[in-house]
């Protein structure tokens, strides 16, 4: 008997075993995924979230099919215990996740199955090519329960803050009482739509995504996330300053009505072209 024909059912095994895993991480995370799904369809601050396993499913098949081109048809490795470790470490936070009744801790759990089902079914070396593919599942993650509110508020009041001091600084009179700003013509309340929350989680994710598939050292990468975070605070200042300033020209509607809504579409896609620019700056 050969060597090939004895290799055969290993590989038969190997891919078997792979199938189970699979189909069994599905089954675990169906509850996980669906609450997922109508957080991001119905959420406030987490549309974004539709995008993100689609780009990791997307980065996982290029480094798959970039490994197959190197060096052959990817095939299934012998089952590495080390992956069954992973996976149970990751299973125990999606346990204590049910048990605290947190989605967070649920979520953050997947990724960490997924790996270990990685080092488990291709082995070590080709699943470290995909630790950041299935790392970026992060992403998927809310914010703990809470923590929306504890954090809009200082972004609230330093929205409103700034957006005094610039309205003085272009020469209209204003005055802060917290989150009212009293122009001339108009009061305007800083609402919690007004915190750039959602746009700064979204450029966490496009500067995260950005950062690993263009920048190779570290510290590059973390320049770039951190330029992602400071753009969109900045802009979401010059929205609030802008609404100020066309309320003030235009009235009270311009601050709550179609004008306001352009502008908050024309400031956020024009952030994108520096920060696109300051990303490719640093690939040089």
């Amino acid at each position: 008997m050969n060597v090939s024909t004895l290799a055969t059912p290993r590989r038969r095994t190997d891919t078997s075993a792979a199938a189970i895993l699979g189909a069994a991480v599905i089954a675990l995370y169906v509850p996980v995924l669906r609450e997922l799904f109508a957080l991001w369809l119905h959420g406030t601050y987490y549309s974004y979230g539709f995008l993100v396993p689609i780009f990791s499913a997307y980065l996982v098949w290029d480094a798959l099919n970039e490994d197959a081109r190197r060096n052959g048809a990817v095939g299934l490795s012998e089952l590495d215990p080390a992956g069954f470790a992973i996976m149970a470490a990751g299973l125990a936070g999606l346990g204590l996740g049910v048990s605290a009744g947190s989605l967070t801790l649920r979520t953050l759990s997947l990724p960490v199955v997924l790996m270990g089902v990685a080092v488990a079914t291709l082995g070590p070396a080709l699943a470290r090519r995909l630790v950041f593919a299935i790392g970026f599942l992060v992403f998927m993650t809310p914010l703990p329960e809470g923590m929306l509110p504890a954090v809009s508020l200082p972004l609230q009041r330093f929205a409103a803050f700034v957006a005094e001091h610039a309205l003085r600084a272009i020469g209209i009179s204003v005055a802060r009482d917290d989150l009212f700003l009293t122009l001339p013509s108009v009061t305007l309340h800083v609402t919690e739509a007004c915190n750039g929350l959602r746009f700064l989680l979204a450029m966490l994710v496009i500067g995260a995504a950005f950062a690993g598939t263009t920048q190779r050292r570290p510290l590059h990468r973390a320049a770039v996330i951190g330029i992602a975070v400071s753009i969109a605070v900045v802009a979401n200042l010059a929205r609030v300053t802008g609404t100020g300033v066309m309320a003030e020209l235009w009235g009270a509607r311009a601050a709550i009505g179609l004008p306001h809504v352009i502008w908050g579409k024309v400031v956020y896609v024009a952030a994108l072209v520096p920060f696109v620019g300051l990303v490719l700056i640093l690939r040089r």
